[in-house]
């Protein structure tokens, strides 16, 4: 911190007096008139004499002044050590040093900047320690850093405390605080197969929901879970007084319950189990919760139970109440997610029916059906939206697609009647993301994105026909012509898309299928789009979890037959961001570096009655140059720059 101060003229003049008579004999001259004095020189007339006298703070004869460097001149100043002394026209003035600042009786003294709000910045953990026109931050014990960052290493924290991510770093905490939520019913050991994997788990998780509060602690079989190979907790639970405990891991597959392994550690907090759970050594593997886990008391029962002692036992039953004869007045729910249907019947109905074993299954009878435990108790089958699995078949039209399936129950393993079964289907209007899930060979490209404490994130670019956006180009390349435009949709998908919008801050073509291409036409480019090409229409971009934009491919082409597309995508924290870009006039590019790991790649794109292949545009780089050349100038300049 810097402080500014002009000594008073008294002072001045007690500074520099002695050396202001030894030459005042040369800092005055005679004159014919006024007129003929310097601008920084006193006249004096007296009779027929005109005097010119330079002022303080400037020497010379009057009719000549050139200012004093009092800085430069022993005693010429009072600057005190704490401070520089800044030479001005005439004066100078004492500027205090960084750390320091003035006080009318004290001149420059020290600022205590751990004392001060907002003038240390040292990490919330660190302890900051005042020195003369400085300070320093320590990190505390158990963590390291060199004070303006401070982070904790696994095992420096005390018991029952762990080394979490805490925003931009890692701190000791306790997990039965700090930890995510898992909330997936198919994660019951009760639920059939599929083929999910926990690639993407790393920390601190508790289990919730229906399909179980808890591990399962004994192995599981195979196909299960939503996986192929279930993972189970080789050992028993701890109690509360045990704190963080290590165990293992088992993945059950080919015959082996622990053919597969990973270390894990679990805590036991007031009422529920916390998991310090690592990614699985191979796909598909995922953990498995005890479905038994979410039975307890009563307090459980569903609005269509009754709380009923057994042999000293409480338990929950249907109520008798609950009585139907006809199927037709079987109660059910269905559910038309992104990702899957979900059809679920009463449990309790279905008992009263007569099934005293349910069972429930689709086209495919490998996807049967399961417990759910919630106001009501159900029995549901899931399917995912996509043609084929578990026999769903899907429709489509101009305007929706249609996913349709059968559910079949019976009271035995061995079925005596098919009759007894129900019809069920979803339809979705067309848009980019149910348009690519209906078409058998969309060209999309696709990448991960995981951001901190959020979960991951998929992000896919695929091409369309129309601006519609629900007619993906098919194949492993597309062909237009030179007058076509062409529709480019970005969509984000998983992790909380409430709070996340997709941005394309870059898109551009290459002659290559090299993203770093030194040769680029930049359609959007800082997040606006180049606005000296007029084809160019953004319908979309940082507003939703998906961007939308078209250009007349060819026009920037040149005569060149091949191009590529890339686009560098942001997900964009709606709630402590600005996303929507504010584009106007003429934008250059910053000169930031394009981070290649998100970026989308397309292409190639081929110009209709061109003669080039892919396999020739390596070749043709040197021919590319001179037809692009003109057309990429501003481009290839910029980078040039950077």
């Amino acid at each position: 911190m810097r402080w500014l101060f002009s000594l008073p003229s008294m002072w001045m003049v007690v500074a520099v007096t002695s050396w202001i008579i030894m030459a005042a004999a040369e800092d005055t001259s005679e004159a014919r008139s006024c007129s003929e004095c310097h601008s920084n020189a006193t006249c004096v007339e007296d009779g027929a004499a005109t005097t010119c006298t330079c002022r303080v703070g400037f020497t010379g004869d009057g009719l000549e002044c050139v200012d004093l460097d009092e800085c430069s001149l022993p005693g010429a100043h009072d600057c005190s050590a704490n401070s520089s002394c800044v030479n001005t026209p005439g004066s100078y003035t004492c500027v205090c040093s960084d750390g320091f600042r003035l006080s009318p009786e004290l001149g420059c003294i020290d600022v205590d900047e751990c004392a001060e709000p907002g003038l240390s910045r040292c990490h919330a953990l660190a302890t900051c320690v005042n020195g003369e026109g400085n300070y320093s931050c320590v990190c505390p014990a158990g963590y390291w850093g060199d004070g303006w960052h401070c982070e904790c290493s696994p095992g420096s924290c005390g018991p029952g405390l762990d080394c979490v991510p805490s925003g931009d770093a890692l701190m000791c905490a306790d997990p039965c605080q700090a930890h995510r939520i898992l909330d997936e019913y198919w994660r019951s050991a009760g639920y059939g197969a599929g083929y999910d994997c926990d690639s993407d788990l790393s920390g601190w998780y508790r289990f919730v929901g229906q399909g179980g509060v808890r591990l399962a602690d004994t192995c599981v079989p195979v196909l299960r879970c939503n996986t192929a190979a279930p993972m189970w907790l080789n050992g028993t639970h701890p109690s509360s007084d045990e704190g963080i405990v290590d165990r293992t891991a088992c993945a059950h597959w080919s015959g082996h319950c622990c053919l597969w392994n990973t270390p894990v550690q679990v805590k036991a907090c007031d009422g529920y189990y916390v998991y310090n759970l690592t990614a699985p050594p191979e796909c598909h593997l995922a953990y498995c919760t005890d479905p038994s886990s979410v039975e307890g008391t009563c307090e459980e029962c569903s609005i269509d139970e009754d709380c009923k002692s057994d042999n000293g036992k409480w338990h929950c039953q249907c109520k008798q109440d609950v009585n139907i004869t006809d199927f037709s007045l079987l109660e059910h729910r269905l559910e038309c997610g992104v990702n899957d249907i979900k059809m679920s019947l009463s449990k309790c109905q279905l008992k009263n029916l007569g099934f005293e074993k349910i069972f429930m299954y689709l086209r495919d009878s490998q996807c049967s059906g399961f417990a759910e435990r919630g106001n009501r108790d159900w029995i549901s089958v899931v399917t995912p939206t996509r043609d084929g699995p578990c026999g769903t078949v899907m429709t489509r039209n101009e305007t929706h697609a249609t996913y349709s399936n059968t559910l079949y129950l019976a009271d035995e393993i061995i079925i005596r009647d098919l009759n007894i079964k129900i019809n069920f289907a979803c339809s979705y209007p067309l848009d980019m993301k149910v348009s690519l899930k209906t078409s058998l060979q969309p060209m999309v490209s696709a990448l991960n994105i995981s951001v901190g404490g959020t979960g991951m994130f998929t992000v896919r670019m695929a091409l369309f026909q129309s601006p519609t956006y629900t007619q993906p180009y098919q194949g492993s390349s597309v062909t237009l012509s030179t007058e076509a435009f062409l529709f480019v949709g970005t969509m984000l998908d998983g992790g909380d898309l409430s709070r996340f919008v997709l941005l394309m801050t870059n898109c551009y073509a290459t002659p290559s299928s090299s993203a770093t291409d030194p040769l680029k036409y930049f359609i959007i480019q800082d997040r606006c789009p180049r606005s000296q090409d007029p084809t160019i229409q953004v319908e979309e971009n940082g507003e939703s979890p998906q961007g939308r934009f078209s250009v007349q491919m060819f026009r920037f082409a040149g005569n060149y037959d091949l191009v590529y597309l890339h686009c560098e995508v942001y997900l964009c924290d709606s709630v402590n961001e600005k996303c929507k870009p504010t584009c106007s006039g003429t934008r250059f590019r910053s000169g930031g570096a394009l981070d290649q790991s998100r970026v989308l790649n397309l292409g190639p794109i081929t110009r209709k009655g061109g003669q080039a292949a892919v396999s020739r545009a390596a070749s043709s780089s040197l021919g590319l140059l001179k037809v692009w050349l003109p057309l990429l100038l501003s481009a290839t300049l910029t980078l040039m720059s950077q």
